[in-house]
């Protein structure tokens, strides 16, 4: 009977605090969230020299872009991720949408996310 009381709760926990696979359309309405975020790269602004900040943009490229994902040179060394070479790929982010104060344009963003998958 214990075990049976374990593996029920076990199940129900793992219901609850399972996260749902969002796409880049339904970010505006996950603003504060930790999400995992779904889609392709369409388009990428490395840092230019002497700058130190990267932005990939998810499903639709700049300037028509609905969903950034920004990351320090650092941040791309440290995960190995080779973003020139990753057009049209699907990449998978798990981190907490935010919004940068000062774009007009209200861009949902994942600043230096807590994992990142480039397939």
């Amino acid at each position: 009977m214990k075990k049976l009381v374990i593996i029920a709760f076990l199940s129900i926990a793992s219901i609850s605090f399972a996260q749902e696979t969002i796409t880049s359309a339904q970010a505006q309405e996950n603003i504060g969230k930790e999400v995992i975020l779904k889609g392709k790269i369409a388009s990428f602004k490395l840092a230019s020299e002497g700058k130190s900040t990267n932005y990939i943009n998810i499903d639709k490229a700049y300037p028509d872009n609905v969903f950034t994902i920004v990351v320090s040179n650092k941040y791309l060394e440290e995960h190995k991720l080779d973003i020139a070479n990753s057009l049209g790929k699907e990449i998978t982010v798990k981190g907490t949408i935010t919004v940068y104060e000062k774009d007009p344009k209200k861009i949902p963003q994942i600043f230096n996310p807590l994992e990142i998958e480039i397939k």
